[in-house]
């Protein structure tokens, strides 16, 4: 019984703090900038800078308080967040978080109540997996349960796939270099015929796995977005540096190889991170339910289920079927 409470008690402050993440980061890094400035002789002293920065103070205790509550029932948690902490001071991530929490509030007022669900949403062509052989679902999934950020609107349906071996290890040896891992180097593809609208080439890999690189400039590293449809673009982000084989105003078709996956921006291994947007902007779009053409699951067992169209989920091995490759 006791457990049960437990579970849904952290389950609920997980997704409490999910949503007041972004709002904890504003006001906390307001209150440093605020208090940095009452330093300065123009500034010191300033009553209404005083009033501001007091009420930074006041909402980012507030905004943490899940935090603490998540801590005591979750240690993980604590773990996790000290882990993220040096890249909170990148002002290339920061510049991020403050653009996703504006487009995430943008699209909430554009749609309201109604935005795109799998249900509803109809695209407007076909879509294949992005890569070639079996790739794991490491995040991602058409519901609250398995999405890979469900609170943030610009990456709800969005997806990060590695490569694992038989033993369920994404790397051999050690795993301590980029190139360990069997996804760094794989081709990344096309999902559709497209224009490509822009590309990042010159972000560098992370050479640690493990663990974020504090100097990425960009959460997203070196990526290629693609325009394949009115308000339909596909990303993939987190490409090797200096592996992006198309440029801005391309056509490309589906299937073509783009890049190759990397470990660059905010990432913690090797691994492609993947989603469609409406508009051509990684943290102001919304994320669209598009499900994926012609692809096989493969079971516990190791046998393989045929999918005609879905979305694959959180855990699963996934890799286009001959229809998905288009032969």
């Amino acid at each position: 019984m006791l457990a049960t409470l437990r579970g849904k008690a952290v389950k609920l402050l997980r997704r409490i703090w999910s949503a007041l993440i972004l709002p904890f980061l504003l006001a906390f890094f307001s209150n440093i900038l605020l208090g940095i400035a009452l330093w300065l002789p123009p500034l010191a002293d300033h009553p209404v800078l005083e009033s501001l920065k007091n009420l930074a103070s006041r909402l980012s205790l507030l905004f943490f308080l899940p935090f603490l509550g998540l801590i005591l029932l979750d240690r993980k948690a604590l773990y996790r967040f000290l882990f993220i902490l040096p890249t909170l001071l990148s002002p290339g991530v920061w510049f991020a978080l403050f653009t996703q929490n504006i487009g995430d509030t943008l699209n909430s007022r554009r749609f309201g109540p109604n935005l795109p669900t799998p249900r509803t949403y109809r695209p407007q062509g076909a879509y294949r997996l992005p890569f070639q052989g079996f790739w794991l679902v490491a995040n991602g999934g058409p519901d609250p349960e398995t999405s890979h950020s469900w609170e943030i609107l610009s990456q709800r349906y969005a997806y990060d796939f590695v490569i694992k071996d038989s033993q369920g290890k994404t790397y051999r040896t050690h795993g301590r270099r980029p190139e360990d891992y069997y996804a760094f180097g794989a081709p990344l593809l096309a999902p559709a015929d497209g224009v490509v609208v822009r590309v990042q080439n010159r972000h560098r890999d992370c050479p640690w796995p493990g663990f974020v690189d504090p100097f990425a400039w960009s959460i997203l590293g070196n990526y290629v977005l693609i325009r394949h449809g009115e308000r339909e673009y596909s990303l993939l982000a987190h490409l090797k540096r200096g592996s992006v084989r198309v440029k801005p105003g391309q056509w490309v078709r589906a299937g073509e190889v783009v890049g190759e996956c990397g470990n660059s921006g905010h990432s913690t291994e090797p691994h492609l991170h993947f989603q469609f947007l409406d508009r051509p902007h990684a943290f102001l779009g919304l994320s669209l339910p598009i499900p994926f053409t012609g692809f096989l699951r493969r079971k516990e067992d190791g046998s393989l289920e045929a999918t005609p169209l879905g979305f694959p989920i959180r855990g699963e091995e996934v890799a286009p079927s001959e229809q998905g490759l288009g032969q």
